[in-house]
């Protein structure tokens, strides 16, 4: 033809990531971004903050595994941090044998399923505050035991942990626990992101959205609470080892009811149901309390802490890792209007 012009389309330099090769990016990106971060303690910060930022890795395997079984399954346990003291006094019966940190974690793993399991199994059917209620009776026996006890785990006046050894690795000291508690910190984070591209990620969040349409399209309920719950304990439990091992020093308070409504509300805040999300809790159960005590008011915490939950449940149910999304997508929608009255 003749005076027609034809105008090709342009090929772009590089196709559009799809597949495979698209899901390797995105994971290998993620990967990058977080040992970016990882570095930043060791590398800026003194070693009592290096400290504070071990500790943290430990409370970030704790609010994953709560975001596991709350932010997914939608079920409520106030004995998180009771699963964290099964890890930590764990830890201290079978150091104190002079056994090293494989055989620690080894027995953590398995006391905590076992505990998991007593909790679970009879409450198969049970889920929101009836489930809060069970698992909160069976924190309370736990905190019974610990405190009855003396002769096995010190009872109300504490307990020394040996600290974890590995070659010429001593958690403590503060880079060394810093770098020993990030592998399994990483682990944990990687596994509970994929967690969501699996079957058992997509039935935990039918389970969490209606059990009853759940079940009717093939989803086993019980089985999926069950699991979510094993798995969340398994995470509280090494959480607790990590713990033990990087304080140095363990009692009762420090996993009683309170510290599991800590949990809870770091949960909230952080954004449940995201692995982001679960990390800013961590960061926030940690750092805040210590913010305030530096400042000279830790008594604030507590008040401080209630009514930001307040504010996050009536204007940010999402938490900081929704609220931060929905600006993002402001920022976008702004930025697309700008472009498109060009």
């Amino acid at each position: 033809m003749t005076g027609a012009t034809i105008t090709r389309p342009r090929r772009s330099a590089q196709p559009p990531a799809t597949g495979r090769g698209a899901g390797a990016r995105r994971i290998l990106t993620r990967v990058a971004v977080f040992a970016v971060i990882a570095a930043v303690p060791p590398l800026l910060f003194d070693d009592y903050w290096v400290f504070m930022s071990a500790q943290v890795l430990a409370f970030a395997v704790a609010t994953l595994g709560l975001d596991i079984l709350y932010g997914r399954t939608g079920q409520m346990s106030l004995a998180h941090a009771s699963f964290m003291g099964v890890g930590a006094y764990t830890t201290y019966i079978v150091s104190s044998y002079g056994h090293g940190p494989a055989i620690q974690l080894g027995a953590v793993v398995v006391v905590a399923l076992l505990a998991a399991l007593v909790v679970a199994v009879p409450t198969l059917r049970l889920s929101g505050l009836r489930l809060a209620l069970v698992t909160l009776a069976f924190g309370e026996l736990l905190a019974w035991v610990i405190r009855e006890t003396t002769d096995l785990t010190g009872g109300t006046q504490g307990a020394s942990v040996d600290p974890i050894v590995i070659g010429t690795w001593d958690s403590s000291e503060p880079l060394h626990a810093y770098l020993i508690a990030l592998v399994p910190a990483a682990i944990a984070t990687l596994l509970a992101a994929h967690l969501g591209r699996t079957q058992l990620g997509r039935r935990m969040l039918a389970v969490r959205d209606t059990e009853l349409a759940a079940e009717s399209v093939g989803v086993a309920v019980a089985r999926t609470k069950i699991t979510a719950f094993l798995i969340s304990a398994v995470y509280a439990g090494i959480a607790g080892w990590l713990y033990a091992a990087i304080v140095g020093f363990i009692a009762p308070p420090d996993f009683d009811l309170f510290a599991s409504v800590y949990l809870f509300v770091a949960v909230v805040i952080g954004g449940a149901g995201t692995v982001l999300g679960a990390w800013l809790g961590a960061a926030y159960i940690v750092l805040v309390p210590e913010l305030f005590t530096l400042a000279g008011q830790p008594n604030l915490y507590p008040i401080v802490g209630g009514a930001l939950l307040a504010v996050v449940a009536l204007l940010v149910p999402d938490g900081i890792v929704g609220l931060g999304r929905g600006l993002w997508r402001r920022v976008r929608g702004a930025r697309g209007g700008q472009e498109g009255s060009r």
